[in-house]
């Protein structure tokens, strides 16, 4: 009889075997991102007058407040690295430890290969251990990273080290979080959606709590973070908050464990209809079915986005009377309202239809799984083709993007007013975000290409999309010269509202498009199944 963590060390060690590429990837792409940031933030606020104004600006911005909380210690320079890469570490930190973890938990049980090592001599609870130590290293490692590089900039000693420390914990508490979502779910897929799901909660609440400057910053450990006060008056005990809450999780998710049997979950998949319908007959059918959860569950999660978003606008020009000074820094003169809400929404409706590239990307990758599982064998064995099949499929991921831009645009407007803003604007705001739909339809026709010319490297498919939310997150932060800012399609459109609207780069973003899907479907029906 092998005890509840016997085999943990082997299997371990086996987890680093398998990702000796993907946490240094992980480590040095987002450690990297966050250092180049620190880095570069303070060369661009080197005199008394610009940490001033970015104190009566953007530490007052109701856009900061949403998107990074209150930082403390904005005054200094110290607090202004703080408050840049926030957004960017906390919820990247949150994400890595999410995918690593549901990765060597769940996603090994859905594909079968944890049966085999439960097989040998190896503990219930061993995975579950071996793959929560996996998330905490690769969390500390980016919290050292972190600290090392704000070190680097020479930024106060003890702020770094808090600043390190409060996101390697943070990043811990959703390794925690990924393991009880693994324990909930009966899939890879559900899990992610699980623990993506708590991420936004947990970032949305301390944003809406900072905006309000209420207690509600108290209900999410991004609060318990950032209440460290790093390059302020720091303080540790918020730290506690953070422990405990990982120490009541891993409770929870050992009991879990124990009550559950082998690959099976608390949350199963409501059983199919006895019969299928008609519209399974057709590639175009079968792949609206297939990835009609996916659209449903974005769609949901980006109209509720955007309705937060909404509701923030009408108390945008707040901010001029906490700060008459504005005008002057954004050289606004007499219109700085209007020029401040402007500003504000094509900040927001960029960033959703960034944000929205996320499905469209996913959506083409069923290409690539229904092969890996070899369900798509079945499929080609009768008079559908592969370029119908993947054909059907791209085109369901483009229409659910235009879907998922229509409604990120009514959620805006409905949350603006219900935020207290007139309804007139609503039509108008549906619009503008659909002038972005041809830079989304761009990422997605790589993503085609990717599946179609490297079926093996399926994590490439995401890197315009990664490249693109760089350049939206950090682009202005960084100065990128335009020769990479323009690497992104976003980059090249027109942002609206407040600038005319020029169809020339939509039309030509358009085609490319096109051109990728074809260059995706030719290489996919030249080349060999992946029967691995």
């Amino acid at each position: 009889m092998s005890g509840g963590l016997t085999g943990t060390g082997h299997l371990a060690r086996l987890i680093l075997r398998r990702d000796r590429v993907r946490l240094p990837a992980w480590t040095l792409g987002l450690g990297g991102l966050i250092a180049a940031s620190a880095l570069a933030v303070p060369g661009f606020y080197d005199t008394p007058e610009k940490v001033a104004g970015y104190a009566a600006t953007v530490g007052a911005s109701p856009v900061s407040l949403l998107m990074s909380g209150r930082q403390t210690g904005i005054e200094t320079i110290g607090g202004i690295t703080a408050n840049e890469i926030s957004q960017v570490a906390q919820i990247g930190i949150c994400l890595m430890v999410t995918f690593l973890v549901v990765r060597h938990t769940r996603a090994e049980e859905e594909s079968g290969r944890a049966e085999l090592l439960r097989s040998t001599v190896l503990g219930r609870h061993a995975a579950a251990v071996a793959a929560l130590g996996y998330g905490v290293l690769a969390a500390v490692l980016v919290g050292l990273v972190t600290t090392g590089s704000m070190l680097g900039a020479e930024l106060d000693a003890s702020g770094s080290i808090v600043y390190g420390a409060g996101l390697a914990l943070l990043g811990v508490c959703y390794s925690a979080i990924a393991l009880v979502a693994a324990q909930l779910s009966t899939s890879a897929r559900g899990a992610l959606a699980i623990a993506g799901g708590a991420v936004t909660v947990g970032y949305l609440v301390r944003g809406l709590g900072a905006m309000q400057d209420n207690a509600a910053v108290w209900l999410s450990p991004f609060g318990w973070a950032q209440a460290m006060n790093s390059f302020g008056e720091e303080r540790w005990w918020p730290a506690a908050l953070l422990v405990v809450a990982t120490a009541a999780l891993l409770g929870v998710a050992a009991h879990l464990t124990t009550r559950r049997d082998f690959a099976g979950g608390f949350i199963h998949p409501r059983p199919g209809h006895p019969r299928a319908s008609a519209a399974l007959a057709s590639p175009l059918g079968l792949a609206t079915r297939l990835l009609r959860g996916r659209l449903i569950g974005w769609g949901v999660g980006l109209t509720l986005l955007a309705m937060v978003y909404g509701a923030v606008v009408p108390t945008v020009p707040d901010l001029l009377e906490s700060n008459p000074d504005i005008a002057d820094y954004i050289g606004a003169g007499s219109d700085a309202e209007s020029a401040i809400v402007e500003a504000f929404l094509r900040y927001v409706l960029l960033f959703l239809a960034v944000i929205g590239t996320g499905y469209g990307v996913s959506a083409v990758l069923l290409v690539r799984t229904e092969e890996e599982s070899k369900r798509v064998e079945h499929v080609l064995a009768t008079r559908t083709s592969r370029t119908q099949w993947m054909g059907a499929v791209v085109v369901v991921a483009a229409v659910g993007s235009a879907v998922l831009a229509v409604l990120m645009g009514a959620g805006l407007a409905a949350g603006y007013v219900l935020g207290g803003g007139g309804a007139d604007t609503a039509l108008a705001t549906v619009g503008h975000q659909l002038t972005y739909l041809p830079a989304v339809l761009v990422v997605v026709g790589f993503a085609a290409a990717v599946v179609g010319l490297a079926p093996r490297s399926p994590l490439l498919a995401w890197a315009l999309a990664l490249v693109s939310g760089l350049q939206v997150l950090l682009g202005q932060t960084l100065r990128l010269p335009d020769a990479l800012q323009g690497l992104s399609p976003f980059w090249h459109l027109p942002g609206v509202p407040g600038s005319s609207i020029d169809p020339r780069p939509g039309a030509a973003e358009l085609l490319l498009a096109v051109a990728l899907v074809a260059v995706g479907l030719w290489a996919h029906r030249r080349r060999d199944l992946e029967l691995t």
